[in-house]
């Protein structure tokens, strides 16, 4: 059904004897221009299914009123290239902007923000030290992740640099 979201994309490209194409593989782009473009559309087919499941979590955190006290936090662990900078996937060096600005929402019913933007520089090493002390647990004294319940409050900056790599590279 979300690839319905897209059907006139879907009935061109299959007018134009397009192939299955849903995902690529992780190097160059060798494939037609259409055939990026279709698979672009797959992947926004994909988000929007994303989306609307993450819309699911939100109603029942409304219908239950659990904003009062749950924190809800919603990141990816890196981007996807798809056919910017003449490549797919990720993993690709440089990191690109795509693959390393990753989307984080977090919302911590302690300040109770809402619809702002900060500029403090996190990382997802920081979200365990944050549910720890959300709950009132002590977190190992070896857990280097910042906690981000001022930085949501009031972007309160955590830290100047952040240093991140994949496996293998």
């Amino acid at each position: 059904k979300y690839k319905d979201l897209y059907a006139e994309h879907y009935d061109a490209y299959k007018a134009k004897g397009g192939r299955p194409f849903d995902w690529p593989p992780y190097g160059p782009v060798k494939e037609t221009a259409e055939e990026v473009e279709h698979c672009r559309h797959e992947y926004a087919a994909l988000l929007s299914m994303c989306d609307a499941h993450l819309g699911q979590v939100m109603a029942v955190m409304d219908e239950l009123d659990l904003w009062k006290d749950t924190m809800l936090i919603v990141c990816t662990d890196h981007g996807f290239i798809l056919g910017e900078h003449d490549s797919w996937a990720k993993g690709w060096l440089p990191y690109y902007n795509e693959n390393a600005h990753v989307p984080l929402f977090i919302w911590d019913p302690r300040s109770g923000k809402k619809g702002e933007t900060r500029q403090a520089l996190v990382q997802t090493i920081d979200f365990a030290p944050t549910v720890l002390e959300f709950f009132g647990v002590e977190r190992p004294k070896d857990m280097l992740g910042k906690l981000l319940g001022e930085t949501v409050a009031r972007d309160m900056p955590v830290r100047e640099a952040g240093i991140f790599g994949v496996d293998g590279g």
